[in-house]
């Protein structure tokens, strides 16, 4: 067998990966502490300054309550609201009640909980102090802290703020400084990977040094044992990530092999580190850093030299661009499912930038190292010699911006299955026994021919394509809708064919929606345009998140109109989304009782409230629509009152008998009523309320109109987001939060 080393280590991975999904997420073991003040005692493991918090993390940690002393399956993480954070390595103690870190309730939104989990952390807690259990600790690991803050200070005094934080992520691994704005640019334009500890860090440092030794006359052995632990001590002074720990361990791999006059096969080093990894930490294999980490390295180990197999090495600039386009095109293309999988969405313009930002790299790394060398003796020194860091970031930066303002810079493509993934990867993997010589069997009797260069080279290009295709198949249900937990407000999404419709969009219990809620799961759900977007009325938890959206012109998510009720001073109230939206050229609209919209067999009618309505409450003028396609029909009311629930009703006399309805005003009394009920008999009631709000939405009273009628109940708090399928006819309601 041809490289036996990484196919164990491969079918290690496959069965670890499998084993895992199968069983879940491990246990935090908090839950029973989570709300009571306890003892929590453990080992600090690491500790970081970020976004202005002080935070740091207990391993082996034990928890003493009622007397007694129980270890706990995972550690916790620290806030500290003032003081100096504890030494690396010290055993401490705190008085503290453990909190769950946050789940994703919605489609596409990330999950806190499980990202902390899989990294051996179980619960958070704020507190005001500490107490050390001893005076011993780390000095060695501290000693690398104190030195890397140092060092982070030198890049604040030699480079202007954002481009400190830059220079701090990619040289030391400290992401503490690194602007949210300058991250996400990165990302969307697919050149995110600059700012992780990787492999042209340790080529540079490693080899660099290793080199250097061995040019200067030491031995293998003398310049091995120099220059490995400097690495691994680089790796603890960066922070270890999974990038760090791929790249030093594939570096010691590579000088092993020296030692040995062994060839060095860089499949089998990256199997060896990734093996080495999840053996250590197993369920860091489910994190998206790890898959992204070595993936990417693969491709350029094994796929782009399956692609370029057989093909004649040309000489010169084109032959060299040639080459560079293909490895960053066999790069991203492998990385697709997983980018995709993770991001729902795909840099278009992220081959050709990499040609120019990759081999810069090199230079900006080398600059930056200089400039902070110098910039510890003589910041002056270290000004001067950061020039060329400070003209580089520029231009990446000018590039991205100028890049994020051409049609399609970044594609929304919606998550994939997990079928898809494996299918593309499956196709991919075909690729690379695909050689001109390799026997074609057509049937059992066939003796079967041998495949030419060009046939080899248009198979795996067929198997490429096909990977892509497949990955990108998105089957839709005919209709559906979403009710979205946006904790203490509203917003929902209805899809049917091409057409992507919203009602209402905001919150006044969940900061940032637009970036945490909506954002992630319009991509997730692969929507790139909203039709019409209904605002119900002006209150903050129905429309934060679109005034939020509206502040980001750089968006990719296009917006058709703005469809408002056709109120007696809607115009004023909503007077700050009508300017920001005039500004972007999105129309407004405005729809009165009896009005209505088609799409096909989807049509929407406004039963409320009628043209000019009068009112001192704005609720009491908010959108009540019905929802019609084929034979479902669904009531959504906003924060619709009483009052309104009658303008309704004395239109609507025969009843309404809707399959869904929204109760108005996150389940209060002050709307919901017995009759109204009635009225719509509706089978599935939806409530979007905040999990333990201080306004006790739904209100029991309301509850129990709702049980006497028999509907089946779902509730954002306690659902996560709701979503009814229709499909054929019938209506499958489904929630996220099993």
């Amino acid at each position: 067998m041809k490289r036996p080393l990484c196919f164990y280590c491969l079918l290690f991975l496959l069965l670890l990966r499998i084993v895992l999904a199968l069983s879940g997420p491990p246990s935090g073991g908090w839950e029973k502490y989570t709300g009571s003040t306890v003892t929590i005692s453990g080992r600090v493991e690491k500790k970081e300054i970020r976004n202005g918090n002080r935070i740091f993390y207990l391993n082996g940690t034990a928890v003493s309550s009622a007397g007694s002393q129980k270890k706990t399956d995972t550690g916790i993480v620290c806030y500290l609201e003032e003081g100096v954070l504890p030494p690396l390595g010290a055993q401490v103690c705190i008085s503290a009640k453990p909190g769950a870190f946050r789940k994703a309730t919605n489609p596409g939104e990330f999950d806190m909980y499980s990202y902390y989990l899989y990294q051996g952390y179980g619960a958070r807690a704020y507190i005001s102090g500490y107490e050390l259990a001893s005076g011993s600790y780390s000095r060695f690991r501290e000693g690398l802290w104190n030195l890397r803050n140092y060092m982070s200070g030198i890049y604040g005094s030699i480079l202007p703020d954002e481009e400190a934080g830059v220079l701090r992520a990619m040289v030391l691994g400290d992401k503490s400084e690194l602007s949210g704005d300058i991250k996400e640019l990165y990302r969307v334009n697919g050149i995110s990977h600059i700012l992780a500890i990787s492999g042209l860090h340790i080529s540079i440092l490693g080899m660099g040094l290793y080199k250097a030794l061995r040019k200067s006359g030491l031995p293998i052995s003398i310049s091995a044992l120099v220059a490995i632990p400097f690495m691994a001590v680089y790796a603890m002074l960066t922070g270890a990530g999974t990038s760090t720990v791929r790249a030093v361990t594939m570096f010691g791999i590579v000088v092993a092999a020296d030692i040995e006059r062994r060839s060095y096969d860089l499949p089998t080093a990256l199997a060896v580190s990734a093996a080495g990894t999840a053996l250590y930490q197993p369920y860091l294999i489910m994190t998206s850093s790890f898959a992204l980490s070595y993936l990417a390295v693969a491709g350029v180990a094994v796929y782009y030299p399956a692609m370029m197999r057989d093909t004649e090495n040309g000489s010169g600039l084109g032959a060299a661009f040639f080459k560079s386009f293909t490895a960053s095109l066999c790069v991203s293309m492998f990385t697709m499912p997983l980018i995709e999988l993770f991001y729902y969405e795909l840099p278009l313009y992220s081959v050709l930038l990499n040609l120019l930002v990759i081999p810069l790299m090199s230079v900006l790394m080398v600059c930056g190292l200089i400039a902070l060398t110098a910039g510890c003796f003589l910041l002056k020194a270290g000004i001067v010699l950061a020039l060329p860091c400070h003209y580089i970031l520029m231009l990446y930066e000018t590039l991205c911006l100028k890049l994020a303002s051409l049609p399609w810079h970044s594609i929304i493509t919606g998550a994939p299955a997990g079928w898809q993934v494996a299918a593309a990867y499956a196709l991919f993997i075909a690729v690379i026994p695909v050689r001109k010589g390799l026997v074609i069997r057509a049937g059992k009797k066939a003796g079967g021919r041998r495949l030419k260069q060009k046939e080899a080279a248009a198979l795996r290009i067929v198997f490429s394509l096909a990977a892509v295709l497949i990955l990108n198949l998105r089957i839709r249900p005919e209709s559906k809708f979403t009710m979205l937990d946006v904790g203490q407000g509203d917003g929902i999404c209805l899809q049917t064919g091409r057409t992507t419709l919203m009602i209402d969009g905001g919150s006044t219990s969940k900061d940032a929606l637009y970036d945490y809620q909506l954002s992630p799961f319009l991509k997730y759900s692969g929507i790139s345009y909203i039709d019409r977007w209904f605002l119900s009325h002006p209150d903050r938890d129905h429309i934060s998140g679109l005034t939020d959206m509206l502040a980001d012109p750089g968006r990719n998510i296009g917006i058709g109109s703005i469809v408002l009720p056709a109120a007696a001073g809607a115009a004023e109230d909503f007077s700050e989304i009508i300017t920001a939206a005039k500004a972007q050229g999105i129309r407004i609209e405005y729809m009165a009782a009896g009005d209505e919209l088609g799409y096909g067999d989807l049509k929407i009618r406004s039963l409320h409230p009628a043209k000019g309505y009068k009112c001192e409450d704005v609720n009491e003028y908010s959108q009540i629509l019905l929802v019609e396609y084929k034979d479902f029909s669904g009531v959504f009311t906003g924060d619709a009152t009483v009052e309104s629930e009658a303008a309704v009703m004395k239109a609507y006399p025969r009843g309404i008998d809707a399959d869904v309805l929204k109760l108005g005003h996150h389940g209060s009394h002050t709307s919901n009523s017995e009759e109204w009920l009635e009225l719509v008999s509706p089978e599935s009631v939806l409530i979007s309320c905040g999990y333990k709000n201080s306004y006790g939405h739904p209100h029991e009273e309301v509850m129990e109109r709702v049980e006497a009628l028999g509907c089946r109940v779902y509730r954002t708090d306690h659902d996560g987001a709701v979503t009814a399928v229709i499909h054929n006819g019938k209506v499958r309601i489904e929630v996220f939060c099993k």
